[in-house]
């Protein structure tokens, strides 16, 4: 019996053992088979050329060879695909910016996590016999929309001529370009990449048409973003899909528009009946509508709120359309997608624009020239002390007005060339003010004027504003040229003390800021508190006072750390003393 035993737990080990290796040996038995995880997309429209990149990442398996399981719903007139998106019958929706607006100010919330078509296809189009050759000749004629929102883009470019919806005749127009073609209508909306293609197709000239683009105009809303429910962004694994979704599409929309010929036939097998030719015309069309090698897919934070505009006004509920743009877009599914690669610097798309649009706002740019003006003057002032003459004041006064500006702009070169004194004027007219007046003032005050207590104190005051000024304004350069973070407090250093070392270089004397007078350091700081305070304020991407409330601390900062060095006395560390 015992012998049997062992025998029994000897076939039992020898078993297990065998076993083991297999399992070993083939992994893929030792665990569950990965079952790529599903995702519905809505597209707006029946199957069309409008759609290529979709197809092509289906058709190449683009979606499948990272995991996804993607259905692509055909759109269509009775298909609403935001409200399948509120009541998940599907997962993502390609849908209008107005649409969206109009959900969200009834309570859908939906967010726009990519902006497809980065500028509007809606155009207006007027026949030749229509007697209409601008804006003016409208008044009174038969235009003819859809009413599904593309209304609310001729009305606002009409108000932005002088006119209106009630000056024109509106007429719910037919599919297929119809009305116009047939004459029922003088002028008419049309898609760019649709209708407009088969009015050209009809034997219609481009030169004999009266036609608007509303995307060069500035007066079209968004068209096809993508949106989900918002609840979805809280969820983690729904985040990881939407980020793989939007990296297959940009790939397959890459390559439909490397491989054009083969997108058209992929999204012909889609469809029931098709028209290769304009097919072919509405793919190379789609495609002046994105920016693929620019960021595929960024929305464009003005352009949004531009759209809620033109649809507030259009449907008559202007804050209540304002009200539901707020969180209407998300651009954390984008960002993690790296389209546009890795994020430098602390602020992504959406703060960089708000961050530029302050810096270029008319109370910050007041607040630089006061700063130029106090840097020319100290310029000015040693043109004085060294009996220069007026080319000689000019030159001294210009360098450390604009000189470390310039000098950063230089060593910068792409966006920020030439540099920006070439593209400002009113930068050397503050310098000929400088020069020109105070010229005539030093011919009227005592020789001891430049030197009394008031004039060094007003002096003091303003090159503090200077400094906070042109912290903010070389950190900025550096964020738009897209440096590294560090890069925001070496350009905010160069930009306040680079002119100043030159003046002291050409007037043969030692800089003083290397001389133990805390300066550039005081810059340096300024940018470091305002790249922390850009970086929190990333966290809060559709809100623009976080990044104010960082330019006022960094600003802050600065102006007061310099008025302590001025009124104390104060000195930086030295090595060896």
């Amino acid at each position: 019996m015992g012998s049997l035993r062992w025998r029994r737990l000897l076939k039992n080990i020898l078993l297990a053992t065998v076993l083991a290796i297999a399992l070993i040996a083939n992994p893929a038995t030792s665990s569950p088979q990965h079952h790529p995880q599903a995702l519905r997309v809505q597209l707006r429209w029946l199957p069309q050329a409008q759609f290529a990149g979709f197809y092509v990442a289906q058709d190449h398996e683009l979606f499948q060879n990272k995991g996804l399981d993607v259905t692509l719903e055909p759109g269509g007139p009775a298909v609403n695909g935001l409200q399948r998106l509120l009541d998940g019958e599907v997962d993502v929706a390609v849908a209008w910016s107005s649409d969206a607006l109009d959900l969200r100010r009834q309570g859908g919330d939906v967010v726009n996590i990519a902006q497809l078509l980065q500028r509007p296809g809606t155009m207006l189009v007027c026949n030749a016999d229509s007697g209409v050759t601008r804006a003016e000749d409208l008044a009174g004629k038969r235009v003819g929309t859809w009413k599904i929102g593309d209304q609310f883009d001729v009305g606002y470019w009409l108000r932005r001529h002088g006119l209106d919806l009630q000056a024109i005749e509106l007429i719910q127009q037919r599919p297929a370009a119809q009305d116009l073609l047939s004459g029922n209508v003088d002028c008419a909306t049309a898609m760019s990449y649709n209708e407009f293609q088969t009015i050209l197709k009809a034997g219609k000239l481009k030169t004999d048409l009266f036609s608007v683009r509303f995307a060069q105009e500035d007066s079209g809303f968004l068209e096809d973003g993508l949106y989900v429910r918002a609840e979805d962004l809280n969820d983690a694994r729904k985040r990881d899909q939407l980020v793989t979704l939007l990296q297959c599409l940009a790939d397959g929309w890459r390559y439909a528009a490397r491989h054009r010929v083969e997108a058209v036939a992929i999204t012909e097998r889609y469809m029931d009946g098709s028209d290769t030719e304009h097919q072919q015309a509405m793919l190379n069309e789609i495609l002046r509508l994105m920016d693929l090698d620019q960021g595929f897919g960024l929305l464009d934070p003005r352009a949004f709120a531009r759209s809620a505009e033109i649809v507030g006004e259009g449907s008559g509920e202007p804050t209540a359309i304002n009200r539901a743009a707020k969180g209407a877009w998300n651009l954390g599914i984008w960002r993690a997608s790296e389209l546009g690669g890795p994020q430098r610097g602390p602020l992504g798309p959406a703060g960089r624009q708000t961050f530029a649009t302050l810096v270029a706002s008319p109370w910050f740019y007041g607040l630089d020239l006061i700063g130029t003006t106090a840097f020319a003057l100290s310029g000015f002032i040693r043109a004085l002390q060294r009996r220069y003459d007026m080319w000689g004041c000019f030159i001294l006064t210009l360098l450390p007005a604009v000189g470390g500006g310039t000098l950063r702009d230089l060593l910068i070169g792409g966006m920020r060339s030439p540099p920006f004194i070439f593209k400002d004027n009113s930068y050397l007219l503050v310098v000929a003010v400088v020069v020109s007046a105070g010229s005539i003032l030093a011919s009227l005050l005592s020789a001891g004027a430049a030197d009394s207590k008031g004039f060094n104190q007003v002096l003091g005051l303003c090159d503090s504003v200077g400094l906070a000024t042109f912290t903010i304004i070389g950190a900025q350069v550096a964020l738009e040229a897209d440096l590294n973070w560090w890069w925001m407090a070496i350009c905010a250093a160069l930009t306040c003390a680079g002119g100043g070392m030159l003046l002291d270089v050409v007037t043969g004397r030692e800089p003083r800021t290397f001389q133990g007078e805390p300066y550039e350091e005081i810059a340096v700081l300024g940018a470091l508190v305002l790249s922390l305070g850009l970086w929190i304020a990333d966290r809060f991407e559709t809100l623009q006072w976080p990044v104010l409330a960082a330019m006022v601390l960094s600003w802050g900062t600065v102006f007061t750390c310099r008025q302590l060095v001025v009124r104390h006395n104060l000195r930086s560390w030295r090595p060896g003393l």
